[in-house]
């Protein structure tokens, strides 16, 4: 098993789904509204150094998009 994120296009909202590997690309329903999605997110991730476990701050990776409802200034 493995947890996939995804993003909702009509709420919204990111979530994350347990499923077996052999499963990651069927579609999936947002526990919100119901809606059936295909965008799945890159995972980050935590690793651990030493005793310290580091979490990422921002999601490095995530289109801004989905996680800001702000734009750049030109």
């Amino acid at each position: 098993m493995a947890i996939y994120e995804y993003w909702c296009g009509n709420c919204k909202q990111e979530f994350e789904l347990m499923r077996p590997m052999s499963q990651s690309a069927a579609p999936a329903t947002c526990p919100t509204c119901s809606t059936t999605t295909t965008e799945k997110l890159p995972s980050v991730f935590a690793s651990k150094e030493g005793y310290a476990i580091k979490v990422p701050e921002k999601g490095a990776l995530r289109d801004a998009a989905h996680t800001s409802s702000t734009t750049p200034s030109s």
